[in-house]
């Protein structure tokens, strides 16, 4: 069976906090109110990857007009997506991505993220591209700068893990096209 992307809907959800719990620390968990609003603000740009009818990932994005440096209050977890939401934006920013751990047999990190940065680019070609990832996140940086994402800032204490230690956020980007 092939792997098919369409955007993300309402009825998605309980699915979508399913793997964010699986893939995901408790601090970095965002509300089910939050995903529907991100749908309802930029329903192109949530994409969902499915198997045999089941979500087995995500690329949740919102566009944003690209700015030089942002105020880093831009980048909190739960922020309301329609905020910064620029239907126009050069800049995509990625929110959240994860592919269920009991499915990367048949889709891997790397593919996803491929798969998803191309529908993207089809759909609403953008400039560049920004992210927020832990530095604990090995693979995920793997991914990134394997796709032309490089480092920019260090956010201090952004993340903290199950024990309870704070690890800081690096903000990754693509140069502009």
């Amino acid at each position: 069976m092939p792997i098919t992307i369409r955007p993300l809907e309402h009825d998605d959800i309980p699915r979508i906090m399913e793997i964010e719990h699986r893939c995901f620390d408790s601090d970095v968990w965002e509300s089910a109110e939050i995903y529907g609003e991100r749908i309802d603000t930029f329903g192109h740009g949530n994409l969902g990857f499915f198997h045999g009818g089941i979500l087995i990932g995500f690329l949740w994005c919102e566009l944003w007009k690209r700015e030089v440096q942002y105020d880093l209050a831009r980048f909190e977890l739960s922020h309301h997506p329609r905020q910064f939401f620029d239907p126009n934006g050069t800049e995509l920013y990625i929110s959240s991505f994860a592919v269920d751990p009991d499915y990367r047999h048949l889709l891997r990190g790397k593919e996803a993220f491929s798969l998803g940065m191309a529908r993207m680019r089809e759909t609403h070609p953008f400039e560049s591209a920004i992210l927020l990832v832990s530095a604990q996140w090995h693979a995920a940086r793997t991914i990134y700068t394997q796709w032309g994402f490089s480092e920019v800032q260090r956010i201090e204490g952004f993340f903290t893990d199950a024990s309870g230690r704070h690890h800081p956020g690096i903000l990754m980007r693509t140069t502009p096209r």
